[in-house]
């Protein structure tokens, strides 16, 4: 095994990843990893929100794993409970004034992030009907939002547990109490996998190996990766559980990936007509398929033996959006940790600009308390990412790189993903005090710009970023300026992005830069730091 990022200077190294697929078995399954269950039940969902239950299904999987919480094979896994509600809510509804708390959300962040309210007026349960572009959505784990257990009590009730009764009260307060509920787990590293499915110029599919590869890499390490497809049932065998859908018309539900075998055999696949004879596409190339959890609960097929698992096509055309989470297996507490952070807005998407001189991205932090600095987290937007970082205290208000240099270091990243680094020591901050943290991003010699944009992208949704004087700055010329300077700038460059990607491919999700509200937010770069 081979280091996932190589990181100078830091005592703690990032999670490992296995990038020879001959060090991998040709079949394997989380549900039986050597003799141990690390996969929790087949849950139902009741509204719209598959994407959730594939967020909370692969954290779920990636936590137990990481923290050798597996039960015997064959046995069910109950020991961790994530909450699909908590996530569908707080995605779908920005920060307010109430939801100030110390080591979560500053005041000054009110408004940031997705209103839905207009939505709400005809369906009150709209949190839970819009689907998620979902890859990008571990900024909500990664600023210490959840995932939440589903067993958390506030106030004597259980208001994160999702029941699939429609007379139970979904609508959870927005104040902090309720959305800066410690975690369940401390979340470490998200990885954008390579897209399984390709198109070339003339809209014809590909199978892109390097994608395949990559989900049974993160499966094999014991992570539950995300992934979306179609779930047309026109594409299902009933009688094996497997699906192949060659239709190009792109996913519709999202699922977790708990295995693979190789050499599934692509037969298995056919669909036959009343007559017997096969139908036309319905057998893919080759043998091969991932593993799947659903969310449909245990009769996702017409099938008396049916468990609410299914078998995909390593060549099914509709593949798309894999990525995976990496939690801590320290034991160490999430209550113990604060965050400082700006990039509130919960967004989906990242912009990228390139440089060829010199570039730099800082945010400067005010301590909010008495507390230890000792981790930084920041986002990549392409995988191959090679990041220096700079932490300094005593900084002037403008200017990120003053004051005293406390530590250094550099990381690779091979994907693209939220990305959380121990640093070598813990620094002491006083209340009050003005600390900074500045990186300098590279791809191949092209100096990298990273934020955070959005825009509505369902009817009634609105969405708002923040950025305040004196947060976010960006070293360009040799000088660094506010960040709130170029703030019209970065729309427009997001919005010309998000057109390009549009225009290059048709399976991502619908995402417009001509909705009637366009944001970009701050550097997604965050600081951590222990309280005890």
């Amino acid at each position: 095994m081979t280091s996932f990022a190589g990181c100078a200077g830091n005592s703690v190294k990032p999670a490992e990843e296995t990038t020879d697929t001959k060090q991998m078995p040709s079949k394997f399954d989380l549900r039986n990893a050597d003799g141990k269950n690390y996969v929790t039940p087949v849950k139902s969902q009741r509204w719209g929100d598959c994407w959730t239950f594939a967020m909370a299904g692969a954290a779920e999987t990636a936590y137990l794993y990481a923290n050798g919480l597996g039960v015997p094979a064959g046995e069910t896994n109950d020991k961790v409970n994530f909450s699909e509600k908590y996530i569908a809510w707080y995605m779908f509804h920005g920060i307010t004034k109430d939801d100030a708390a110390k080591g979560k959300v500053r005041s000054s962040q009110a408004g940031e992030g997705f209103d839905i309210s207009e939505a709400e007026k005809d369906n009150e349960m709209s949190a839970y009907f819009i689907g998620g572009p979902f890859v990008q959505s571990a900024n909500l784990f990664g600023s210490g939002f959840g995932p939440v257990d589903e067993s958390t009590e506030i106030k004597g009730e259980l208001p994160y547990a999702y029941n699939d009764e429609a007379s139970v009260e979904w609508a959870l307060p927005l104040n902090a109490a309720y959305r800066s509920v410690p975690a369940a787990a401390v979340f470490r590293d998200s990885r954008v996998l390579p897209c399984p499915a390709s198109f070339d110029a003339k809209g014809s599919y590909h199978l892109n190996e390097e994608g395949i590869n990559a989900i049974k890499q993160e499966v094999f390490q014991g992570h539950g990766v995300v992934l979306a497809l179609n779930a047309a049932h026109a594409g299902f065998n009933n009688k094996n559980r497997a699906v192949y859908d060659s239709s190009d018309e792109g996913p519709n539900h999202a699922v977790v990936v708990i295995g693979y075998d190789d050499d599934y055999p692509k037969e298995n696949f056919t669909r036959t007509k009343s007559d017997g004879t096969a139908v036309e596409g319905s057998t893919p190339p080759a043998n091969g398929a991932l593993i799947i959890k659903n969310s449909w609960g245990k009769k996702t097929f017409d099938d008396d033996i049916d468990d609410g698992y299914f078998y995909i096509s390593y060549y099914d055309h509709s593949l798309l959006s894999a990525m995976s989470y990496v939690f801590d297996n320290s034991g160490e507490k999430p209550a113990a940790l604060h965050y400082d952070q700006y990039d509130l807005m919960m967004t989906q998407w990242y912009g990228a600009t390139e440089y060829k001189d010199e570039t730099k991205m800082a945010n400067i932090f005010e301590a909010e308390e008495d507390a230890a600095l000792c981790r930084i987290e920041y986002r990549t937007a392409a995988p191959g990412a090679e990041v220096a970082y700079e932490v300094y205290k005593d900084v002037e208000q403008d200017n990120p790189s003053s004051g005293t240099l406390l530590e250094k270091g550099t990381c690779s990243h091979p994907n693209a993903g939220s990305h959380v680094v121990d640093l070598d020591g813990k620094y002491p901050l006083k209340k009050g005090e003005r600390y900074a943290v500045v990186l300098t991003v590279k791809h191949g010699d092209s100096y990298i710009e990273v934020f955070p944009y959005a825009t509505d992208f369902v009817e009634g949704m609105t969405v708002r970023g923040v950025i305040n004087k004196g947060e976010s700055f960006l070293y360009t010329g040799g000088k660094w300026s506010d960040m709130t300077v170029a703030k019209d700038s970065l729309c427009e460059r997001a919005k010309k992005q998000c057109a390009d990607n549009l225009a290059a491919d048709k399976a991502l999700p619908p995402l417009s830069p001509e909705g009637k509200s366009f944001a970009v937010d701050n550097y997604p770069i965050k600081a951590i730091l222990q309280t005890d």
